[in-house]
């Protein structure tokens, strides 16, 4: 269990405080500042901005942050929308701060499709386009390590699984909804015109939730009260679609987990049986050598 590894222990909400141990970062707008007991960030200033995003997308501090996602996955052709599968996707991550205004984080994540119907692992699936029986793989990407900072979000190192890629990413202007701040990630990658090699595209777009109140608390190291996943996918090569016209659309919620029993129980017995060295020591996986 995760609990094996000393780095990773259970607290509670409030013991997310001190002493556990491109585009622009977010783009111009006009100050949103929120009056909560007397504190508040402005989230036109370039510092308030970043500590918002720490807070809501990493940590503070260098503790092992824990989150993940649960939803669904379905066919869009001629604008028609068709149910495929379930996903469960777990993560887990490092960041260091390097100096006053940047961070350097390292992650991992593990993931199962699921049957639409009755949520089991799915291993084979019957592709509703091609009336193929296709075996369906797990997936389990990183460590991978990305630098967050004043000037934005960037990737220290060059990924061959990347290379020739056209990416792009940028985090839209926060905005406070009656004390809730709300941040909009969006990121893309995709195959340039020419490439020689089959076509791919992934599209994301990520929301996460917080209150104004603990992102401009000092003695908060963690706030996210939600995170929501919106994807535009190429079709993945294992369902076998040739050159079937559509793409994926994804969509699933989560968030930061405060202890790993907050993982869905199914997602613990997958991993506790397919991976088990996630459960039994993360600190040794994201102190490993880059995907």
């Amino acid at each position: 269990m995760f609990e094996q590894d000393p780095m990773v222990g259970r607290f509670s909400r409030r013991s997310m405080l001190g002493g556990i141990g491109g585009a622009g970062l977010i783009a111009a707008g006009g100050p949103a500042l929120g009056a909560t007991s007397g504190r508040t960030l402005d989230l036109s200033d370039d510092k308030d901005r970043l500590t918002a995003l720490i807070k809501m997308r990493a940590s503070m501090d260098d503790r092992i942050v824990m989150g993940g996602v649960k939803g669904l996955y379905y066919g869009l052709v001629n604008s028609k929308v068709t149910p495929l599968y379930g996903v469960m996707g777990g993560t887990l991550a490092r960041y260091e701060q390097l100096d006053e205004w940047t961070y350097a984080g390292v992650s991992f994540e593990v993931a199962y499709f699921t049957d639409w119907e009755t949520g089991e692992l799915l291993e084979t699936f019957d592709n509703p386009y091609t009336g193929e029986t296709v075996e369906v793989p797990q997936t389990r990407m990183g460590p991978s390590k990305l630098l967050l900072s004043l000037e934005g979000r960037r990737s220290p190192s060059e990924s061959p699984r990347l290379a020739g890629l056209d990416i792009s990413h940028r985090f839209l202007p926060a905005r406070n909804e009656r004390g809730t701040v709300v941040l909009v990630e969006e990121i893309a990658v995709g195959t340039p015109d020419g490439f020689k090699g089959p076509s791919f595209h992934y599209n994301e777009v990520t929301t996460y939730r917080a209150q104004m109140e603990d992102l401009a608390n000092p003695d908060v190291m963690i706030a996210n009260d939600s995170t929501h996943f919106n994807g535009i996918v190429s079709w993945r090569p294992w369902l076998k679609m040739g050159d079937h016209p559509g793409h994926l659309f994804g969509t699933a919620t989560g968030g930061r987990f405060e202890t790993v029993d907050d993982y869905p129980e199914y997602y613990l017995e997958l991993t506790n049986k397919h991976h088990p060295d996630v459960f039994a020591g993360p600190a040794a996986i994201l102190a490993g050598e880059e995907d």
